[in-house]
């Protein structure tokens, strides 16, 4: 669709580390196959992209592993934590 903006710039901070860092996400991608992607851009590597999850701390919800970033609202300079395991889920 013509003057649509399909990828947006967010903020992803590494829960790892607290570092925050500009990232480069597709609106139409699943959390599942976006992470890769981002853990690239951040320079985060690891085999086991199941154990991650992703919070928007601008918007306080938790990504699923099958929601996608534009239909759950994600908007350009959203901060986004990425952590590993339970590190980021909300209770």
């Amino acid at each position: 669709m013509i003057g649509v903006e399909t990828s947006i710039d967010v903020f992803v901070c590494k829960g790892f580390s607290g570092e925050i860092v500009r990232a480069r996400i597709c609106l139409d991608d699943t959390v599942e196959r976006a992470l890769p992607l981002i853990a690239d851009q951040i320079g985060y590597y690891t085999a086991d992209y199941e154990k991650i999850g992703l919070y928007n701390m601008t918007r306080d919800f938790e990504y699923l592993m099958t929601d996608r970033f534009g239909e759950r609202g994600t908007l350009p300079g959203d901060l986004i934590i990425m952590a590993d395991g339970a590190a980021c889920h909300k209770e």
